[in-house]
């Protein structure tokens, strides 16, 4: 008992508070998170979009894209929590959603980017397998954010080796995420084959698709932490929405995939 109790009061010493400012994209009351454009979190972050999640569902109550709002976020070494979540003044923002975002079925439309290695990648080179996409960028702070949705590409890429599947994590931050800078993002999560690739470029297009929220406001970057699943034939097959799934979730959905004729 004692034990807990000190690993507990040293969880919350490690712990550290900052002061958000931002206006809402969109909430999740089912995951618990909220997609805030934020301004520059001071000695933190820089201004963007990303996801947070809340302690409860019931704070995300009332709010809609467009409100302005304040909270403490707060962050220890695995995970991070919105508090004292809370309205501020100032008229709401208008926020359309990507008039481009595709439901499931329908075909996914042809894109170019550019790899780590510096190679050009076109989806239409992977016509016969199965692609899963993932949005992330390489200075991410959050360790439930872009490393978690790293972490589960790893998985995926250790659980479909040699299988007809290709990964993507697509930057949302490409000024910043050059091919060498994700080079070396990718030895970080020891993804040296050809199965999974990391790509930047002008990644609008595919993110407005794929339901990627991604417009600027006062420097913000568009991150909602989307994963996508498109099919042999080029098809949206399966679409998942934040950074907290399972990471059998997915396989499944893969799996299926994998499993129809090609």
């Amino acid at each position: 008992m004692c034990l807990r109790i000190l690993f507990a009061a040293a969880a919350v010493l490690s712990a550290k508070s900052y002061s958000v400012d931002g206006v809402v994209v969109a909430t999740d009351p089912a995951a618990r998170t909220i997609l805030v454009a934020h301004r520059p979190i001071a000695n933190y972050m820089p201004a963007m979009t990303m996801p947070f999640r809340v302690e409860q569902s019931e704070a995300l109550a009332g709010l809609h894209p467009g409100v302005r709002i304040n909270f403490d976020l707060v962050v220890n070494k695995e995970h991070s929590i919105v508090r004292n979540l809370r309205k501020t003044p100032g008229g709401d923002v208008e926020i359309p959603p990507p008039k481009e975002r595709l439901q499931v079925g329908d075909p996914v439309a042809e894109f170019e980017l550019t790899d780590q290695q510096g190679r050009r990648v076109r989806l239409s080179d992977f016509r016969g397998k199965v692609v899963a996409v993932n949005f992330i960028y390489t200075r991410c702070p959050l360790p439930d954010m872009c490393p978690r949705l790293a972490a589960n590409f790893a998985a995926l890429a250790r659980r479909f080796e040699n299988r007809d599947l290709v990964l993507l994590s697509v930057t949302v931050d490409p000024d910043y995420d050059t091919p060498a800078v994700l080079a070396e993002y990718a030895k970080r999560w020891r993804a040296d084959g050809p199965g999974w690739r990391f790509l930047t470029g002008d990644v609008s297009r595919l993110a407005g698709q794929l339901g990627e929220v991604y417009w600027a406001d006062e420097g913000s970057i568009g991150h909602n932490s989307m994963t996508s699943v498109i099919s042999r034939d080029g098809r949206l097959a399966a679409r998942v929405e934040g950074a907290g799934y399972r990471v059998d979730q997915i396989q499944a959905l893969i799996a299926h995939e994998l499993e129809k004729a090609r």
